[in-house]
């Protein structure tokens, strides 16, 4: 194909609105429509062509069981909070915690039982130490950070019964679709291999933990608490909406939880243990369905929780109405992802791979690569506020350069997921960073400004890692 070049203006033109306007959707629209024209030119050519690209992703059955899961997971997070398994744990709590470094250790170790959202762990670990970090004058930022430093970081780096776990190997099959998928290996065993080399998000978690003991930079102000009910990117965070329908239970927590990690476990390992080469129990884990054995532990899990649920008397109508309404708060991620992966898709159409090869393999350092993708991936999480849509744009790009320079594909992987969660925790429009300041009634920019000196020390240190890791990996 002639033009490559032209491989290159979908991606560049979504990420150059996005910044200007911090719109994710319609700039993924526009450069969607962008490339769809380059490939058929024609008066309504590009809007057929968008509609068969986007029809073609609801169609395949691997990104429909990404997007099942995601909706489905959502809501059963809504019913586990109005079902007052939140409420109950957050009320023992309350009876046991009585200092500022009990506050912390509580929402540390309420990490087991919140890490399957990020979304849900700060509203969920949240609403359980809210109420205690009042009592301990834990002032609102420090108490922000702390939450949302133990939200994104913490919850990429577990492999399995998350949000990030679909989503992460949806992006990484399509960049080595694209690439030709050179070693011949599963997106979730690459996962696996990045994981370990994802250094923003372990140097953050580390931080985040000694600030418990030691500050070296203190909030501005403890901010007066505003009012419950805030508007943020168009998102309600109104905790009244989400009082629990029945008697408040712990029980009514844990047995949704348990269900879906020990499910989710053995899928992934019933999944896998019948392929060829698969002889252990972690060979039949690394080379699963693992969208297919996540979905069908969320369905088993959904019925469990919705019998559970029934002998308690929260009725089959609330349920289904809940369930709905809670895989609707994820409406917004599920429709960046129907766009982000058709625009992937056109711009590897357009030659994308090719002008790689001829443009950038021959010209990149194989020890800049990683530490290059991670300072991309950061700077565009920061200005558009989505690291998931940042990496459904940069994944596929990331790999395709991993693949031309001779880079680590798990280091690259790794550099694109860790410099989303750098901007998810970092920056002033993200949902987890508007989220984490309004759960702790924070000023927004007070908190911003005690955060940011951690966050980018952090980043300093995981560049110089990656940097590292690029000359001997």
């Amino acid at each position: 194909m002639q033009n490559l070049w032209l491989s290159i203006l979908p991606p560049i033109i979504t990420i150059a609105i996005a910044i200007w306007s911090k719109k994710i959707i319609p700039s993924l629209l526009i450069g969607l429509l962008a490339g769809c024209y380059f490939l058929n030119p024609t008066l309504t050519g590009g809007f057929e062509t968008a509609v068969d690209q986007i029809v073609n992703t609801l169609t395949d059955s691997g990104s429909l069981q990404v997007l099942l899961f995601l909706y489905l997971f959502s809501g059963l997070i809504s019913l586990l909070i109005k079902s007052g398994g939140v409420k109950a744990f957050s009320d023992i709590a309350d009876r046991h915690i009585k200092s500022e470094k009990g506050v912390f250790f509580l929402l540390w170790a309420l990490i087991p039982v919140t890490f399957i959202d990020c979304g849900f762990r700060i509203v969920g670990a949240g609403s359980i130490t809210r109420s205690l970090a009042e009592k301990n004058k834990v002032t609102n930022e420090r108490f922000a950070f702390m939450l949302n430093n133990t939200a994104s970081p913490v919850v990429e780096l577990i492999p399995i019964a998350t949000t990030f776990v679909g989503f992460n190997i949806a992006n990484i099959s399509i960049g080595l679709k694209a690439s030709g998928n050179p070693e011949n290996t599963s997106a979730y065993e690459i996962w696996l291999k990045a994981i370990p080399l994802e250094f923003f998000s372990i140097v953050l978690i580390i931080i985040t933990f000694f600030t418990i003991f030691y500050q070296f930079k203190k909030p501005v102000n403890a901010s007066a608490k505003p009012s419950a009910e805030k508007e943020m990117k168009g998102m309600k965070m109104n905790m009244d909406e989400d009082k629990p329908l029945i008697k408040p239970r712990v029980i009514n927590l844990i047995v949704p939880l348990l269900s879906v990690i020990s499910l989710s476990v053995f899928f992934f390992w019933f999944f896998g243990k019948d392929k060829p080469g698969n002889n252990t129990f972690i060979e039949a884990m690394s080379n699963t369905d693992p969208n297919r054995a996540m979905l069908v532990a969320l369905f088993i899990t959904l019925a469990i929780s919705a019998i559970f649920y029934f002998f308690q008397k929260y009725n089959l109508k609330e349920m289904t109405s809940d369930v709905i309404s809670g895989g609707n708060k994820i409406m917004t991620t599920l429709v960046i992802l129907a766009l982000a992966w058709p625009l992937a898709t056109v711009s590897q159409a357009l030659g994308l791979n090719e002008f790689i090869q001829q443009n950038v393999g021959n010209s990149m350092p194989t020890w800049s690569v990683a530490v290059s993708l991670f300072i991309l991936s950061s700077a565009v999480t920061y200005f558009i506020g989505s690291g998931w849509g940042a990496a459904s744009l940069l994944m596929p790009i990331a790999i395709s350069i991993a693949v031309v320079s001779g880079a680590g594909i798990p280091l690259c992987v790794a550099a694109i997921i860790t410099g989303g969660t750098f901007g998810d925790v970092t920056s002033p429009v993200a949902g987890m960073t508007n989220m984490s300041s309004n759960i702790a009634h924070a000023d927004h920019s007070a908190y911003l400004k005690y955060a940011n000196p951690y966050n980018f020390i952090a980043a300093g240190i995981a560049a110089v890692l990656f940097l590292v890791a690029g000359f001997t990996l």
